[in-house]
């Protein structure tokens, strides 16, 4: 796997993000303009939870990979990688949440959206919503406070992995917060971080044991099986009201260990068309609800087709653009302050 463009977590990043629009799609065409069965809302129900724990595991891989790069260079790691994350995700979140409220945007389009209140956008501007509020201005916001809350410990992860027998501490510790989380459901009831500790872990686990797998499963199979395993999921999930937490740990360890066995795809046309997807998926994310809203409640489209062309149309345009004029300008800005004379000071000080 090359460690700096793979188009096999391109194509992973790209199903991910695929997965969540269909999950938002589908109710929202059935509230909206009646449209799917019972069976069909059952089954796309969780297909959205697919998408984001394979986030979680492509996530915390591709961290440390830039923590690799990060650890080849002056400066130090930790702060650095802290530097670049901050402007890599904040600035985006902000400009939607602003949007949303400029805008008076339902958080979602496919239920009774909630009500906001200034604790619960302190919250989603902060990303702690999931310990303070449980509420989320725009829904899938909802995946970034864990997601940022995770970065906090990913350095010290990284730095395990690092260390002789890193990926045996790495698997002791998977099933150390596995344990946990079992524990708090039984005691509690209500894991919230425990329940994707193993997620992230997952990732982690895929980065620490990267050298000591075969290429055994061809290149052509790689999308296949994603999509298949993304199925086998939601299929499992759909009698269930919320997500299963273990199903969610098995499905992200299996997608780590295929990561490592899979060849990279060598069909430069789906390449390509996965890296600008991938490239965008940031956008897609945040802004395909606004975009929901506007095709069903401004423009009110009645035709389900037309509706669902427009949602990937209309949300892809919108990502590009975002990507030029907030992440790329920000993510640059990370750059620059993370490669500064003073992020340097900081190792030579420590």
């Amino acid at each position: 796997m090359n460690e700096t463009e793979s188009p096999n977590l391109d194509a992973l990043r790209s199903v991910a993000i695929i997965t969540v629009l269909i999950d938002h799609l589908i109710p929202t065409l059935h509230l909206h303009l009646g449209f799917g069965s019972p069976e069909l809302l059952a089954f796309t129900a969780h297909i959205g939870q697919a998408g984001v724990l394979a986030f979680f595991v492509h996530t915390s891989l591709v961290l440390m990979f830039s923590l690799e790069r990060l650890a080849e260079k002056p400066g130090s790691v930790t702060l650095n990688f802290y530097i670049r994350r901050f402007f890599r995700i904040y600035p985006l979140s902000w400009a939607v949440i602003a949007m949303v409220l400029i805008f008076s945007i339902p958080s979602n389009t496919w239920r009774t959206p909630q009500p906001m209140s200034p604790d619960i956008i302190a919250a989603n501007v902060l990303l702690i919503q999931n310990i303070y509020t449980k509420k989320q201005v725009i829904q899938p916001l909802w995946s970034l406070a864990y997601e940022v809350q995770m970065y906090i410990v990913l350095p010290a992860l990284f730095f395990i992995t690092r260390r002789k027998m890193g990926g045996f501490h790495i698997a002791l510790l998977t099933l150390m917060f596995s344990a946990i989380g079992v524990f708090l459901s039984f005691k509690t009831g209500r894991l919230n971080m425990a329940a994707y500790i193993p997620c992230f872990l997952a990732g982690v686990l895929c980065y620490s044991t990267r050298h000591y797998k075969k290429k055994l499963l061809p290149g052509p199979l790689w999308l296949p099986l994603m999509i298949a395993m993304v199925v086998g999921y939601s299929w499992l999930q759909r009698t269930e009201p919320e997500p299963v937490y273990w199903e969610g740990w098995i499905y992200c360890l299996a997608l780590a260990i295929l990561i490592n066995l899979a060849q990279d795809s060598a069909s430069s046309g789906l390449n390509w068309v996965t890296h600008q997807i991938a490239k965008y998926s940031y956008g897609l994310y945040l802004l395909h609800v606004p975009v929901l809203y506007l095709i069903f409640s401004l423009l009110e489209i009645k035709t389900p087709w037309l509706a669902s062309t427009l949602l990937f149309t209309l949300t892809l345009v919108f990502s590009i653009i975002s990507f030029h004029l907030i992440e790329n300008p920000f993510i640059s800005i990370g750059r620059r302050l993370s490669s500064s004379p003073r992020s340097s000071m900081a190792r030579t000080a420590g």
